[in-house]
């Protein structure tokens, strides 16, 4: 596919801003180039589940499909929200027109698209477009629930949005265009929610205003990636389970989320 001029310009600005996006938007040279529709192909994403399986030892579809979309949707959910940030141009999501990789472990790896798009309701229009289709099929070939599925595409949407305005000196730049596509993406995107974190602990945070002075901002998450589903120790999948992991009682998710400022 022959990328946009204005686009191609548009990584290149984004990836100088922001140089962790290069892993998401440039393959390396031997990867495989695979078309978006396979995102919507059962069967490539039935292998998708399988391989995952394979890779965590895990009999539970439901388990494997959900860590795949966990690291699939930061993917599909980073690009776009990184470069409307760092340029006023994201790269259109329809699945016709984008071309993906894989990573050596089997998850997403890069995606790309041939167009660009400025205005932020056509985003949020081809982006539920997009994801619907792909969430809808994973959860009828895994079980896994559907409202599940949207849940971590919230968290994706908010931490890499979160992560780019970081990236350009305003967090609150990322968590307010997090909320704001969400809104426009309509309901079954529930709005992402962010707290701020000092050294009294989490606060609730307001997404649109700049982290009081001495705190960090983070998504307070409402999904889980069921990794510790994979560890059949209950003792050991207690200290598996991610920082901010809602499937933690408070006490503890709110010890561990404080302990990031040292």
């Amino acid at each position: 596919m022959v990328i946009d001029q204005e686009l191609g310009e548009a990584y290149e600005r984004a990836i100088a801003a922001i140089p962790s996006l290069r892993d998401a938007t440039v393959p390396t040279p031997t990867a495989a180039e695979y078309p978006g529709s396979v995102l919507v192909d059962r069967d490539w994403l039935s292998a998708r589940i399988v391989d995952t399986a394979r890779r965590w030892a895990c009999e539970d579809a439901r388990v494997s499909a959900t860590l795949w979309w966990y690291s699939a949707s930061s993917t599909l959910l980073s690009v776009p929200a990184s470069m409307l940030l760092a340029t006023g141009l994201a790269p259109d999501p329809a699945l016709a027109g984008l071309t993906c990789t894989l990573r050596t472990d089997g998850y997403l790896g890069t995606v790309r698209s041939v167009a660009g798009i400025r205005d932020d309701e056509v985003l949020a229009e081809r982006l539920r477009s997009a994801l619907d289709p792909i969430i809808a099929a994973l959860s009828d070939l895994s079980g896994a629930g559907v409202r599940s599925l949207w849940a971590i595409a919230t968290d994706s949407l908010g931490n890499r949005a979160l992560d780019a305005g970081t990236a350009l000196g305003s967090p609150a730049l990322g968590s307010a265009l997090a909320v704001r596509l969400a809104d426009l993406i309509g309901p079954d995107l529930p709005r992402p929610r962010f707290v701020d974190v000092g050294r009294g602990g989490p606060a609730g945070a307001d997404p649109r205003a700049a982290p009081a002075s001495g705190s960090r901002r983070v998504v307070r998450r409402s999904s889980c990636c069921l990794i510790y589903e994979t560890e059949p120790d209950p003792v050991a999948a207690e200290g598996v389970k991610c920082t901010s992991c809602p499937r933690q009682q408070p006490s503890v998710r709110a010890a561990r989320l404080g302990a990031l400022l040292g």
